[in-house]
């Protein structure tokens, strides 16, 4: 009889590794800078903001108003161009999605009819949005551009590892999954590194801070799940400055490429 292959099974069920210490995380944050490679955004897309409804009621003639804003979650309907390459033709189907949602809430369509069915039209969060898009000067367009200044170096990891967040709560990066840091923030860790390698500092004192007596990250390195970095960015070329500062951190033979995990 054939004996099953638990290993999957058992690396699902199995719990995150323990939060690093300073030590291993400066290890990290080394190998991060100095094997990462640049990846951002790098086609234009066309995007319209959901909006909270609002009701305005209004009593004695119009005299008395009550507002009530509903909060809708902050996601923009981001719409490949080369699937709607036509403005007139991407708010037309904008309109139609939420023609179709209102004829579910009014219940004249099924509850589980899709509201959109079709290629090229996704979701995001507006805050990772806004920092990876930049909108035409024309108000009237939805079409965003690639910021430029959104880049990111990126390091995937073989291995699950629990990192330290600027928010508190620790985040395990899991196997296949990717370390990354802002380009405009690198300059800043490399600094940090370099004081904690010529003595200036301990790793407790360059990589952390004490935020209502906790103890949290100093630089904001964070983590994605796995395929995410594939699905949502592009490798991009990072500016000669930034390859100056981690110039200190990669391997003596130079930089070891992508998919190549901290050495813990």
């Amino acid at each position: 009889m054939a004996i099953p292959d638990l290993s999957e099974d058992f690396h699902e069920k199995s719990p995150p590794p323990p939060l690093m210490n300073a030590v291993t995380y400066q290890a990290t944050l080394e190998n991060l800078l100095g094997q990462g490679q640049g990846y951002g955004k790098t086609e234009s897309v066309a995007a319209f903001l959901l909006r909270d409804l609002r009701l305005v009621t209004t009593t004695n003639s119009d005299i008395d108003e009550t507002q009530k804003d509903i909060k809708v979650e902050p996601l923009y309907l981001v719409m490949d161009m080369a699937e709607w390459p036509n403005e007139y033709g991407r708010k037309l189907a904008i309109k139609d999605i939420m023609f179709k949602y209102a004829q579910r809430v009014v219940g004249e369509e099924d509850l589980n009819h899709p509201d959109f069915r079709g290629p090229g039209l996704w979701t995001a969060k507006k805050n990772s949005f806004d920092f990876d898009y930049l909108p035409q000067k024309d108000k009237k367009s939805s079409v965003h551009q690639p910021n430029p200044e959104a880049f990111r170096v990126c390091l995937t990891v073989d291995h699950p590892v629990t990192i330290p967040t600027q928010w508190g709560e620790p985040f395990t990066v899991e196997s296949g999954g990717t370390l990354a840091i802002r380009e405009r923030d690198v300059f800043a860790l490399s600094e940090a590194l370099q004081s904690i390698a010529s003595g200036k500092a301990k790793p407790e004192e360059a990589l952390y801070e004490e935020e209502n007596g906790q103890k949290i990250a100093r630089f904001d390195v964070y983590g994605m799940m796995p395929d995410f970095l594939e699905e949502n960015y592009r490798p991009v070329a990072l500016k000669s400055e930034t390859k100056t500062a981690t110039a200190p951190f990669s391997p003596p033979s130079g930089p070891s490429g992508l998919h190549k995990s901290p050495q813990l």
